[in-house]
């Protein structure tokens, strides 16, 4: 196996490529800017046990790419300098960064690798060096003899394309020198995972979605002449693993990771896309991206916040890249190399999600899929000895050290989210847990049924029946009427069925229009919402309120996506039938409920009254205000039994 020295492993592709390498022999050596950085990435790739062995072959050496020497330490170098694979793909991702840093993270960083790959050619040890680049680099084996006229072309370009390309032309340069095989790596625009479409860099495809979003999409640049390549992060992950495999004589080749834009979307379709994803107008139009660039460079185009360098990815789709090799050597390998159709939705509502909330603390859990639902997930510790993000994406690495338990399943209701019940399901460290967000709220895509209601009950269903094993289901609100509907789907996927007040009859008449419901909740302000939690006993008093969670809920409506959905949800909610004599009788039996007593906006009807319920002082919104005493109540009825 190797012994490989990587730059970039800290980012959002490099972090996929070490945890796809980490399931390999290979000895790493990673350049990271500082120690906490890297217990920081550790900690999300589950490495985070000291007695693990993957501590001992990956491992971070401190240094920065825009320093003289890199930065190492003589005792790091080295190290470095026993490396036989080198994947260069630091540098930041940063369409708007200026001319001199671009030179420093780029050019200069190139030529601080190219010095190193000298010193480790002169031991006999370098056999390959994959620089990771992207698809707009214009150089082939023939322009590099004569760079004048390409140089002249990218300077009137960003400082973002124009370094990265003068690097590519450096490194190509300093292999022939060298003598050393080099393979280039040109990602198209990377999104999220094809497993479940977390996509933390916000920079590519996230600038059409804030634009979409915002409403400047109805005019497309491009329509349907024009498209925007885009690669999932694990296929780019895996291809840069299956080059560092390649160790004996491999050739020097330059692969393009994208797909065929006969078979991909034109520029109309992807922001079509996007438009019903999020749930506003389709676009009508298109317009010249040379037009709208220059439109971009006024004062108008910087009141309107769309970056004109980004209109530099989107290229006609008559524009041939030389895709063959790539092709080939996916096929020898019979690895995936295409776009997820199905996974595009979620990757749009997952950048939808980070673009009004920003990074999101999620305390040990992972963002995952269950069906048609986004899911936070964390493995219990007496189950379960470690989160690993495979090269299939997030999964869980069961090593049984007692029987297997119930995943417990905790389901929002309205004005919520799967974050917002992280402090309860973290009251069950013991126990695999698993949080999903409703369609169209949080991460999850939109169902688009006709029938919203019934379109939120199919997808927890489904979500449900994606588990091995039957799950324990807690809903609270909006997600305990769900709960209750799934059960009565699939009693035998569902081990128990806990209700934390749940929604079992129709919400108030003043719900029942969506586009009231619409208009409110855009106009909806910081104080007039704490005035309306309590109004409506959601909270009993203000000290109740977490700040996190006005913080949340409003962040959560800037969405026109979440704002459309929750005000279809609270219409139906209105209208909502009750269940027949004898499935509420089925229920009734087998649920268990806790009501809290101070709810004043959700009616409670006495023969709803089961022998497993149980009443508390607490207003609509226990579970998130006081999630510990939620917890306990809960195993006092068996949850974890």
């Amino acid at each position: 196996m190797a012994h490989i020295f990587m730059t970039g492993g800290t980012g959002f592709i490099g972090t996929h490529t070490l945890a796809q390498l980490s399931q390999e022999n290979h000895t790493v050596s990673v350049l990271v800017r500082s120690s906490s950085r890297w217990e920081h990435i550790c900690k999300e790739l589950g490495w985070s046990d000291s007695a693990d062995p993957m501590t001992s072959r990956i491992c971070p050496v401190i240094g920065d790419l825009g320093t003289p020497g890199l930065g190492l330490s003589h005792a790091d170098r080295e190290k470095v300098m026993t490396a036989n694979v080198i994947i260069h793909a630091g540098g930041p991702m940063d369409i708007r960064i200026s001319e001199a840093k671009a030179r420093l993270v780029f050019l200069q960083a190139a030529e601080e690798m190219l010095r190193l790959a000298a010193d480790i050619q002169l031991r006999g040890g370098l056999k390959h060096f994959i620089h990771v680049v992207g698809f707009k680099s214009p150089w082939t084996d023939e322009n590099m003899h004569d760079p004048a006229p390409v140089i002249a072309h990218l300077e009137q370009g960003p400082p973002y394309e124009l370094m990265k390309c003068l690097a590519d032309l450096r490194i190509r340069e300093g292999a022939r020198e060298l003598r050393f095989p080099l393979s280039i790596v040109h990602p198209s625009v990377v999104i999220g995972s094809s497993q479940h479409g977390e996509t933390p860099q916000t920079g590519g495809l996230g600038i059409l979605v804030r634009a979409t979003a915002r409403g400047l999409m109805s005019i497309v640049p491009g329509g349907s002449t024009h498209w925007l390549p885009l690669v999932h992060v694990d296929h780019v992950a895996s291809f840069i693993n299956l080059l560092a495999k390649e160790t004996s004589s491999p050739p020097t080749q330059t692969y393009y990771l994208l797909d065929d834009p006969k078979v991909s979307h034109s520029m109309q379709e992807l922001v079509s896309m996007i438009a019903k994803e999020l749930r506003v107008r389709k676009p009508h139009g298109s317009i010249s991206p040379k037009w709208l660039s220059k439109l971009l460079g006024t004062s108008l185009g910087q009141k309107l916040g769309i970056p004109k360098e980004s209109l530099e990815f989107i290229v006609k789709t008559s524009t041939p890249f030389p895709i063959a090799p790539k092709e080939s050597l996916l096929h020898k390998h019979k690895l995936p190399n295409k776009i997820q159709e199905g996974m595009l939705p979620f990757t749009m509502a997952d950048l939808d999600f980070q673009l009004v909330h920003g990074h999101m603390p999620t305390e040990g859990f992972v963002r995952g899929k269950r069906g048609p639902l986004a899911s936070l997930e964390r493995s219990g510790t007496g189950q379960l000895s470690g989160l690993i993000k495979s090269d299939a994406g997030l999964r869980l690495e069961r090593k049984l050290l007692e029987p297997q338990k119930n995943t417990l399943l905790f389901v929002h209701g309205t004005l919520s989210g799967a974050d917002c019940l992280l402090p309860l399901a973290a009251q069950f460290p013991e126990h695999d847990v698993c949080l999903v967000d409703l369609p169209g709220f949080g991460r999850s895509p939109y169902h688009h049924a006709a029938d919203v209601m019934e379109g939120h009950i199919a997808a927890l269903v489904e979500a449900i029946r994606a588990f091995d094993s039957p799950v324990t289901l807690v809903g609270h609100s909006l997600g305990g009427f769900l709960a209750a509907h799934a059960y009565a789907r699939v009693p035998e996927r569902i081990h128990r069925l806990h209700l934390l007040q749940p929604a079992l009859l129709p919400a108030a008449r003043m719900y029942r229009s969506p586009r009231l419901n619409h208009l409110a909740l855009r106009r909806l302000r910081e104080k007039d919402l704490r005035k309306q939690l309590l109004a409506q006993r959601c909270f009993v008093d203000i000290s109740d309120i977490p700040t996190s969670y006005v913080t949340y809920v409003l962040q959560e409506l800037q969405s026109p996506r979440v704002r459309k959905t929750t005000a279809e949800t609270l219409s139906a909610l209105a209208r909502a039938e009750a269940f027949p004599p004898q499935q509420q009788a089925e229920l009734l039996r087998e649920a268990s409920i806790l009501w809290g007593t101070q709810d004043r906006a959700l009616p409670w009807a006495e023969e709803l009254r089961s022998a497993h319920t149980m009443e508390i002082e607490a207003a609509h919104h226990f579970p998130i205000s006081h999630p510990e005493l939620t917890a306990q109540l809960l195993r006092q009825q068996g949850l974890i039994t």
